[in-house]
């Protein structure tokens, strides 16, 4: 949008002209801290939903299991961790070797379009950052309603773009992190728990505020990010030539991933889905 040169004195004004507070009370009211929510959310969600030691527990997309082993530390659940990777099922065993939880955990190569279970197994499904990248979310999603018990839930955290990201700047990052567009959005999301007879049972805004937490703590988790792009976007052609232009593309669009979630161009969501029956 155009500045019009008639109002350029208003717009200067507005912009530097006196707020009603000093300098040192807008900077603090700035700095306020809104008491942001950290990763370990989920986990607790979770257990408030009354995950214990009686139930059987599927983490689709386990990835190394890490989050499959901490759930069944907290709440001494039995749990099945799958995920497509034969990479990441190596590593898995490791972690769940070093964890304490050989006994109550396990992990297998498998899909969430083609779960390796019987009908009715699990109380609860643990979904976690990883249906971006299920080429037909509804049979996967179809699949999660089969291996549900009655009255059993499921957990979702997922990312979705919102209106503030651009066609180009999705485009970079769907690529390069094999997204599939139609899953960027909670609609087609919901819809998708609709045809398949799951009810959304609740729906929790993240936006930024994991974030916003890494930056309050310490952590600093964004504010690496950004420098990393900063720091690859000037050295972009011997880092191609060390890494490889996949891994390099990839890792520049998963810093801005996290910056675009901190800028509010992506969304991440907390869902609480339930079998309708």
């Amino acid at each position: 949008m155009m500045i019009d040169p008639q109002n350029l004195d208003q717009i200067l004004n507005e912009l530097y002209g006196d707020i009603g507070m000093s300098d040192e009370a807008f900077e603090a009211r700035l700095e306020r801290s809104l008491g942001p929510r950290g990763p370990d959310m989920l986990y607790e969600a979770l257990g408030a939903l009354g995950l214990n030691q009686d139930h059987d527990l599927l983490d689709v997309g386990c990835r190394d299991a890490t989050h499959t082993c901490e759930l069944a530390r907290r709440y001494g659940c039995r749990a099945l961790g799958i995920d497509p990777v034969a990479h990441n099922i190596a590593r898995s065993r490791t972690v769940i070797d070093g964890s304490g939880q050989a006994g109550r955990v396990r992990a297998i190569e498998g899909r969430i379009e083609a779960i390796p279970a019987g009908d009715n197994e699990f109380d609860f499904i643990w979904c976690r950052d990883m249906l971006n990248h299920v080429l037909d979310l509804r049979a996967g999603l179809a699949e999660c309603a089969r291996v549900l018990r009655p009255g059993a839930k499921m957990l979702v955290y997922q990312t979705f773009a919102t209106d503030l990201l651009e066609p180009g700047e999705a485009a970079r990052l769907y690529q390069a992190l094999a997204v599939v567009p139609a899953n960027m959005s909670t609609a087609a999301f919901e819809a998708a728990c609709q045809g398949v007879g799951l009810r959304v049972a609740k729906r929790d805004t993240i936006a930024s505020e994991w974030r916003e937490y890494w930056e309050e703590t310490g952590v600093g988790t964004t504010s690496r990010q950004l420098l990393r792009i900063a720091r690859m976007r000037r050295d972009r052609e011997r880092l191609i030539a060390e890494l490889g232009l996949v891994v390099y593309e990839s890792e520049l669009a998963n810093c801005h991933w996290g910056v675009y979630q901190m800028l509010g161009k992506l969304c991440p969501m907390m869902y609480v889905v339930e079998p309708r029956r």
